[in-house]
């Protein structure tokens, strides 16, 4: 292929921009598929993969490293039969999806343990890695939410004390908590409280026949209340004490805090079932890229009917030559028009002419005899014993320099 035909851009170069187009794609369609769950992790919503002071990672890592079990569920259907079920709700966390978390429990009678929210926070300006409280630690709007969520399980009220001991009404194997600054509790006819604050409300309360527990504040369960000693030999205490039969086997739902969500379409082709179907048409794609790229090549530019320049117009002359049959008859001629240009080179005399000239050339010393190329070409048969005989004369004319 001539450098007149070949593509702008080497195969190599071609190939890294094919590669890094694929790449930059596929990285695209991941983030946008996967993105909310990427945001999950880094936002400070209470759940049990949050590292920010309300979260529950800490509780997570501790009953691991207690020897329990802890199972991240996101699909009910999946869902272990055994164990301590906890949902994580926050005051976005309507009545209906608390309802259906419950419904959606593992197991007829296994238990459940609500942990209610307690701060609305948001992560720092300055420290995005902390978070940092707007509410008014009195407002009567964020207990009235907690109420309306508590609605399908039990009719409560919430409310928040100052200062307050914790009390243990209950036969239950617990240890004592260390109580926070401001304890958030709840207050119904249908509740039974296992931890109390001194006012007989109720932080830890089970609904009767129902295996459901609320826990009505977080702060001895989450990040900020691990960070004390005591809080954690206690939750360890506890979520063993709720679930005697499957003591520290806990299932944390991830639905509940985040929502849902559902799978979009880029979730579909990279997770089974489609994961197979997806593979196979990449697999397809690459094969037939190959395929294209080895049996085609790079693009060839049609060429002019009619070409530039003085190469062009020698293979125009001799097509047409070849075509009349009369190359053969051209070697005379070029023999005359050598031995013409090696006499006006040398500065010969004009006088010398015809078999003059020639057996003056004849007569110069070179490697190549003169005579007998001319001879050569002049009685050449075919075309190509002509081409051969004419290079000679020619390797006679560089050598002599004219």
């Amino acid at each position: 292929m001539s450098s007149e035909t070949a593509g702008p851009f080497r195969s190599r170069t071609v190939l890294l921009l094919i590669a890094a187009g694929v790449a930059l794609t596929l990285g695209f369609l991941l983030v946008s598929g996967y993105g909310d769950r990427i945001d999950r992790k880094r936002s400070n919503t209470p759940s049990a993969t949050s590292r920010f002071a309300t979260g529950f990672r800490g509780l997570s890592d501790l009953i691991e490293k207690s020897g329990g079990t802890v199972t991240l569920s996101g699909d009910a259907a999946t869902r272990p039969e055994s164990g301590l079920l906890i949902l994580t709700p926050n005051f976005r966390t309507r009545a209906e999806e608390l309802d259906a978390a419950l419904r959606e429990a593992a197991g007829e009678n296994a238990p459940a343990l609500i942990i209610l929210p307690k701060w609305a926070t948001r992560p720092q300006k300055n420290r995005p890695t902390r978070e940092e409280r707007f509410n008014d630690l009195q407002s009567v709007m964020f207990t009235s939410v907690l109420a309306q969520m508590l609605a399908p399980v039990a009719k409560v009220e919430a409310r928040r004390l100052r200062q307050t001991r914790l009390l243990y009404p209950t036969s239950l194997d617990l240890r004592p908590f260390k109580a926070p600054e401001i304890v958030q509790s709840i207050t119904g006819e249908k509740i039974y409280p296992l931890i109390t604050a001194a006012d007989g409300s109720a932080v830890l309360a089970e609904v009767p026949g129902k295996h459901i527990y609320i826990l009505a504040d977080p702060d001895l369960l989450n990040n900020l209340g691990l960070a004390e000693r005591q809080n954690a030999f206690a939750a360890v205490a506890l979520v063993a004490a709720l679930d005697p039969d499957n003591p520290g086997t806990v299932v944390f739902d991830t639905m509940l805090p985040h929502g849902a969500g559902g799978r979009n379409l880029v979730q579909l082709m990279f997770e089974p079932p489609f994961l197979g179907v997806t593979l196979a048409l990449f697999a397809a794609a690459l094969l037939a890229g190959i395929a294209t790229w080895a049996r085609f090549g790079p693009p060839r530019r049609e060429p002019r009917a009619v070409a530039f320049g003085k190469r062009a117009l020698i293979e125009n002359i001799v097509g047409l030559a070849r075509r009349a049959r009369r190359v053969r008859d051209g070697g005379g001629a070029y023999a005359d028009t050598v031995r013409d240009w090696a006499a006006r080179r040398l500065a010969l005399p004009r006088t010398l002419q015809g078999d003059a000239l020639d057996a003056h050339l004849d007569a110069l010393r070179t490697d190549i005899p003169y005579a007998a190329s001319i001879d050569r070409v002049r009685n050449a048969k075919t075309e190509a014993e002509l081409l051969h005989a004419a290079q000679q004369l020619d390797d006679w004319r560089k050598e002599v320099k004219a």
